[in-house]
């Protein structure tokens, strides 16, 4: 009864080593638990930097500097990979390259844009909006040409109108020096 125990401080060397072992499988267990009930995604940092660049290439898009909007989308793209926000990334440059307002406008990488969202990113959200732009862009194009054809033919018409004008002159001064000539005859 009085004696001393022999594993005195071993239980709680032993519960010690036990909490050290469990301690980051249960801040991982815990952070995925998290994730799973709450639908919460941890962000990294390098997806934080792609929405930062995206916001401030949003406000360079509505301040008219389209350079660096562009810019700002081509880093979001390389940071986020193939994750989001590179889908939204696309979107913007596709907007940015069929502004009106852009002296550098190019309705072709516009359309390179979206097919490529539309390619690596097909369950975005931004999908059927991206397709509706495709059609009006295609659309648009086609009007164009349609209007570069008409253009040309318009042109086409008044040079022909012109040289039948001077032709038209032409035999009015021969049918006066005929009508000259006849009178000349006649007297």
């Amino acid at each position: 009864m009085g004696g001393k125990r022999a594993r005195q401080g071993k239980q709680i060397h032993l519960c010690i080593a036990i909490l050290i072992f469990f301690c980051p499988l249960a801040c991982t267990l815990s952070k995925t638990a998290y994730t799973t009930i709450m639908g919460i995604k941890f962000s990294d940092a390098k997806g934080d930097e792609a929405r930062e660049h995206l916001a401030l290439g949003k406000k360079y898009l509505a301040q008219g500097n389209y350079a660096n909007a562009l810019k700002e989308q081509e880093k979001v793209i390389s940071l986020a990979g193939n994750n989001s926000p590179a889908d939204e990334a696309l979107f913007a440059m596709g907007v940015i390259y069929a502004d009106p307002a852009n002296p550098a406008k190019d309705s072709g990488k516009s359309l390179l844009n979206y097919r490529k969202l539309i390619k690596d990113y097909p369950k975005s959200y931004l999908v059927e909006q991206v397709k509706a732009i495709i059609g009006v862009l295609q659309e648009n194009d086609k009007l164009n040409r349609t209007v570069e054809r008409l253009n040309t033919t318009l042109e086409e018409s008044k040079r022909t109108v012109e040289r039948l004008n001077i032709i038209i002159e032409e035999s009015k001064r021969v049918d006066i020096e005929i009508e000259r000539k006849k009178r000349r005859k006649a007297q």
